[in-house]
């Protein structure tokens, strides 16, 4: 007998259909359609009520329309799933069918689960690489005072796009509502653009207003920022004016007249047409910067002031005195991660340096790079280059990576623990071909046996049952890595629903990595293939005698 690959796969294809009277299961293919037809009219009509009678619902109905968001799409990948378990059936008998739809699902949850998981990993370091630097220079066993020419040396380096110096220290800021402690860096506003988001961060104010500390309380802001905050600081203060002094030249004469109304002292017998001298000018107080959730817990604004306390003062005589001063919020970022937000404050350099005793050095030297992912290649170039300008050295550089080696491992973890957890789901997949190809074996040891007596070889015998199991591996790998790539794209067009109280986005990206998607394929298919060993092997240890007995 002449072995062939046509007669391989005849003998194969034979044992995988269904040997089923045409349009038997028919009507399980109209239902799925219906089913599925009738949960996109759920989603059309459930979009048009949220563009069009939004503002009509009432909260009950919003909250039970926002509730219903997960269901609908848990109901829309049960009804595909289902399509497409109907249609492997109606093709296939119920055990291949059985092993197919386990990979199907167990390699589509897979690409969907890691897609998810590095869109959170792409955000997260998005914003870790936002709100901080790409290298952080800086000397431990020194005070960094020769800062200047450490910037020239490392902005020569073409892969440095951007530096600034840094004042960090650890202080407390206390308001009429609330204490937190927070991290205070000094900055230079016009350089820390280059560097980290800080500028296209700021959400309220500008950074400019701590070079020019009294633009954040002129009369150019708004009519509720003046009744809410000076106004109540007056009335507060005595009609004291705490809003850094009277108005300018610039400012309206409604204003003047209203700030006049409350300060001045009208001369016996004479009207109020006598013109009184200008009151004396306030002192300026410098501007901080505060992060959204830092400023929503302290209960400050805009134009408030709050006080900076530094454990660091001076000696009195009952002991170590904290050093306090007031400062006045010119501006309120917000980066979207909770522990930068929450915990970071900053000001100019000369003040920070003032306040936190550091004379005229700096504490922190930062660079961005074109590419960030290069970050290691860039250490020892930007040692050497560091070294040649200052000879003594002493520098230590760190670069994202490394400041946050913690974060990273952990989410790295994550992703490894979750592959591996999800592929059990392939594992269950490829024991139900295993078993599969053992009743096959068992239920066609006669077949088998006259295949071989008719001449055919053991290679061929191999080949067959070797077909059957990789065809139901292949055709369930390639389907759920499909829908996979389709419920990822899905997800990154029209949005996954989050929490925004919880995660601080509405949508979250969610890339589709190609060796992410070949590593799941590779991954089910060698578990199919593994799976279909043992069959393959006992299939042809069957001896033509046995079979026939």
């Amino acid at each position: 007998m002449t072995e062939r690959s046509p007669f391989v796969s005849l003998i194969a294809d034979r044992y995988l259909r269904a040997q089923r009277p045409e349009g038997a299961l028919t009507w399980l293919r109209f239902a799925t359609l219906l089913f599925l037809v009738t949960t996109i009219l759920v989603f059309v009509g459930d979009r048009v009520i949220e563009h069009r009678m939004g503002s009509h619902l009432s909260q009950f109905l919003w909250d039970a329309h926002r509730a219903m968001r997960p269901i609908k799409y848990g109901v829309l990948i049960t009804l595909t799933t289902v399509g497409l378990g109907v249609e492997v059936m109606l093709r296939f008998t119920v055990v291949p069918t059985v092993s197919t739809m386990g990979l199907f699902l167990g390699t589509g949850v897979l690409v969907t689960s890691l897609s998810v998981m590095s869109g959170f990993e792409q955000d997260l370091k998005s914003k870790i690489v936002g709100a901080n630097a790409h290298v952080v220079i800086t000397t431990p066993d020194r005070p960094f005072l020769n800062y200047e020419t450490a910037l020239a040396a490392v902005k020569q380096v073409p892969e440095v796009i951007g530096a600034t110096p840094m004042v960090s220290g650890e202080v407390m800021l206390t308001s009429p509502s609330n204490v937190s402690g927070v991290i205070l860096k000094g900055i230079d506003p016009r350089t820390v653009g280059e560097v980290t988001d800080l500028v296209k961060n700021t959400e309220q104010g500008s950074l400019d207003h701590l070079l020019h500390p009294e633009r954040s309380s002129s009369p150019g802001l708004s009519a509720a920022a003046v009744l809410g905050v000076g106004e109540a600081k007056g009335q507060a203060d005595g009609g004291a004016g705490q809003d850094g002094g009277a108005a300018p030249d610039g400012g309206t004469e409604s204003s003047r007249s209203a700030k006049i109304g409350l300060d001045e002292k009208p001369a016996t017998g004479q009207g109020t047409g006598v013109e009184e001298p200008p009151r004396k000018r306030q002192k300026i107080v410098p501007g901080i910067v505060l992060g959204k959730e830092l400023a929503k817990n302290l209960r400050v604004f805009v134009g408030d002031e709050v006080h900076v306390i530094s454990p660091q003062g001076d000696v009195g005589p009952t002991g170590m005195i904290p050093k306090a001063r007031p400062f006045r919020v010119v501006a309120i970022f917000f980066s979207g991660m909770y522990e930068y937000d929450s915990k970071h404050a900053y000001m100019l350099i000369p003040e920070a340096q003032k306040f936190l005793g550091f004379d005229e050095e700096i504490t922190d030297l930062v660079l961005k790079l074109k590419n960030p992912d290069d970050s290691e290649t860039l250490l020892p170039v930007l040692g050497e280059r560091l070294v040649q300008a200052i000879p003594q050295g002493g520098f230590d550089i760190q670069d994202w990576k490394r400041l946050n080696v913690g974060l990273y491992a952990a989410l790295r973890l994550e992703k490894i623990a979750m592959f591996i957890a999800l592929c059990f789901i392939i594992a269950v997949a490829a024991a139900s071909i295993t078993s599969n190809g053992i009743m096959l074996v068992i239920e066609k040891r006669r077949e088998i046996a006259m295949l071989k007596a008719m001449g055919a070889s053991t290679m061929s015998i191999m080949k067959i049952f070797l077909r059957i199991g990789l065809s139901t591996g292949i055709l369930g790998t390639v389907l759920g890595i499909t829908a996979g790539v389709a419920l990822s794209l899905a997800f990154h067009h029209f949005g996954l629903p989050l929490d925004t109280d919880v995660y601080y986005i509405t949508k979250l990206p969610i890339p589709i990595s190609a060796w992410q998607v070949i590593s799941v394929g590779v991954a089910s298919l060698l578990a199919s293939l593994g799976a279909t060993i043992y069959p393959v092997v006992l299939s042809a240890s069957l001896r033509p005698v046995e079979g026939l007995k």
